[in-house]
């Protein structure tokens, strides 16, 4: 009894951490993660690792792993989005992520207002409503919550994060935060 009372104590706790001030992590312009991304669509269950790098207008977002395809490149310059896939030297450009990832995936993350939402924010752009008894908000058709939270430097921001609509579910676990202070 002594032995297992010794192991149990010798368990470390994760500290209960709570959201932010919104204020110092809306300020945040550069940042990367890097986590896995877990997606359920049309009966299906994917995932990959996820490497995401964001400047104030112009971001790259690493998709590698299985995702049926093997892997893709999104970038942005403010402009124009493009596409790469794993072992494709095409590159397909459009407008906005979503369209560009909903015509060639059959599925889209987000992306512009998820850059807000990893970061644990409604996007300022769009009205959005609170969830009842949960942590997260919903906004432009999606449901946002949020698990856990994890010390990234002086901010508190989120580890695990549910993108839910009806037809689409998407899971992100981030590893790494990488934050640069607000200038």
């Amino acid at each position: 009894l002594m032995v297992l009372l010794a192991g149990c104590s010798q368990l470390q706790t994760r500290e209960a951490l709570t959201p932010a001030d919104p204020v110092p992590v809306l300020q945040l312009q550069n940042w990367s993660l890097d986590g896995r991304i877990g997606i359920r669509y049309d009966g299906e269950i994917n995932s990959a690792n996820l490497s995401w790098q964001q400047q104030p207008e112009r971001y790259t977002i690493a998709l590698t792993g299985p995702l049926g395809q093997g892997g893709l490149r999104i970038e942005s310059d403010g402009r124009v989005v493009s596409l790469q896939q794993a072992g494709s030297d095409e590159v397909h450009r459009a407008a906005t992520p979503e369209a560009l990832m909903q015509q060639l995936l059959g599925w889209y993350l987000p992306l512009s207002h998820a850059r807000f939402w990893v970061r644990g924010l409604p996007d300022p752009s769009l009205s959005w409503q609170g969830l009842a008894q949960e942590q997260g908000f919903s906004q432009a058709g999606w449901k946002v919550e949020y698990d856990r939270y994890t010390r990234a430097g002086t901010l508190v921001l989120p580890e695990k994060i549910r993108l839910t609509r009806p037809d689409l579910r998407i899971t992100l676990v981030i590893n790494r935060w990488t934050t640069d202070p607000p200038h």
